[in-house]
């Protein structure tokens, strides 16, 4: 018998090949379906039969999601409470949260509405249809061995009640927040929402409210990938340490964040955005050339090496990483040539600790006595170069 209090003193290594990481993937997708297709599809699509056919705990989710106060014991509360509790509070989450959705949302509800808020099939991420059924916009049931999702008809009423001419117009002004926001943190590597907001408007025809600003931004945290909230700021989903970075922004306080014209936000702000530059370029060329990787290879090589430098980590992480993918060259010219691109992607790149510059840009100014922004990496932390071995495994004692 194990005792699950005892601290196991062995260590473990967690490496996860591809195979391994994909069984991973199918059985969590397996196991979501399973509890999905638990639920059967109301006789009548109201809210309530809505909620009545979840679980206490799938309730629980929705009253955390809407920051309703939460039972101290589930066990204790009766599942009939909980929905009457929960019901109004939905349709009042709805009103508010409407109106900060975004053009693909639209296009769902749309849909949804025009076919007696009924849909087969979304052919829309899990997470996203996971995030709208934890809000109580939209639920799921078994109908004739298929699972069809829904909008409850109190929620049709909510949307149908402002979707209009000036709304759509609402809504394309929304992603239009969400994409410039999320391409000026591209750059900026995080900035709190007051900043953040102040810059937004600097690029936009139209005046928001700063709390109208806020709502989408919470939207975008939970429906688009490179958009990562906090509790007072946006940041970027590669960035490691927030606090750090922060501490680095203030240490430049001398340095003004770069000014990013309206294109260049816009272009940043596209999901798995590449700055093409010609020191990007010429890294990934050597690596398809010298070590026989594809276009989809090579990027996703340069994208881990400019996540490693944005956190504030150096040639021995990066060539920690190389080794482990094997990507170091052995010819003495070879392994100058590359050090040389990297050392010129470095320069060349917009640093977030240096608020989007670069260091080719501030040569003539005092470098920052603070270049790592990340944590100093204790021995058994996950290496920075994401190779999920250890950092005493992997990079610790690899010098260039």
């Amino acid at each position: 018998m194990t005792d699950n209090n005892k601290e196991i003193s062995t260590e473990q290594e967690f490496i996860f090949s591809d195979e391994q990481f994909d069984k991973m993937a199918a059985e969590q997708k397996a196991e979501r379906m399973k509890s999905l297709r638990r639920h059967k599809l109301p006789a009548k699509l109201t809210l309530e039969a809505s909620l009545n056919a979840l679980t206490k705990s799938e309730l629980e989710d929705i009253q955390y999601n809407l920051n309703l106060p939460m039972a101290t014991n589930i066990n204790r509360v009766k599942k009939a409470d909980m929905v009457a509790e929960i019901l109004p509070e939905v349709v009042k989450f709805s009103q508010r949260w409407f109106v900060s959705i975004f053009e693909d949302q639209k296009a769902i509800f749309d849909f949804v509405c025009q076919h007696q808020g009924m849909a087969g099939e979304l052919k829309i991420e899990d997470y996203r249809l996971d995030y709208l059924r934890g809000i109580g916009v939209m639920f799921c049931g078994m109908s004739d061995g298929k699972l069809l999702w829904y909008m409850p008809e109190e929620i049709q009423a909510e949307y149908t009640k402002i979707n209009n001419g000036a709304f759509q117009q609402m809504v394309s002004l929304n992603d239009e927040i969400a994409r410039l926001s999320a391409g000026l943190i591209f750059y900026y590597g995080v900035m709190d929402y007051d900043q953040l907001y102040a810059r937004v408007g600097e690029l936009i025809d139209t005046e928001v409210e700063f709390s109208d600003f806020i709502g989408v931004l919470f939207n975008g945290g939970c429906w688009c990938k490179n958009l990562v909230v906090g509790q007072h700021e946006l940041k970027n989903v590669d960035l490691i340490n927030m606090e750090a970075l922060q501490q680095e922004h203030l240490k430049n306080s001398q340095l003004d964040f770069i000014d990013i014209p309206y294109n260049k936000a816009w272009d940043a702000g596209e999901e798995s955005y590449v700055e093409s530059t010609g020191a990007y370029r010429a890294l990934a060329q050597f690596f398809m050339n010298k070590c026989s990787l594809d276009v989809l290879q090579a990027a996703e090589t340069v994208h881990t090496i400019n996540i490693i430098m944005q956190n504030g980590y150096g040639m021995q992480e990066i060539v920690g990483f190389l080794k482990d993918r094997k990507l170091i060259v052995t010819d003495l010219d070879e392994t100058q040539e590359l050090y040389g691109l990297i050392k010129r992607y470095n320069r060349t790149l917009p640093m977030w600790a240096l608020k989007g510059h670069t260091f080719e840009e501030l040569e003539d100014m005092p470098r920052p006595t603070m270049v790592r922004v990340g944590k100093k990496i204790g021995r058994n932390d996950p290496c920075p170069c994401g190779s999920g071995k250890k950092y005493k495994n992997c990079c610790l004692d690899k010098n260039y």
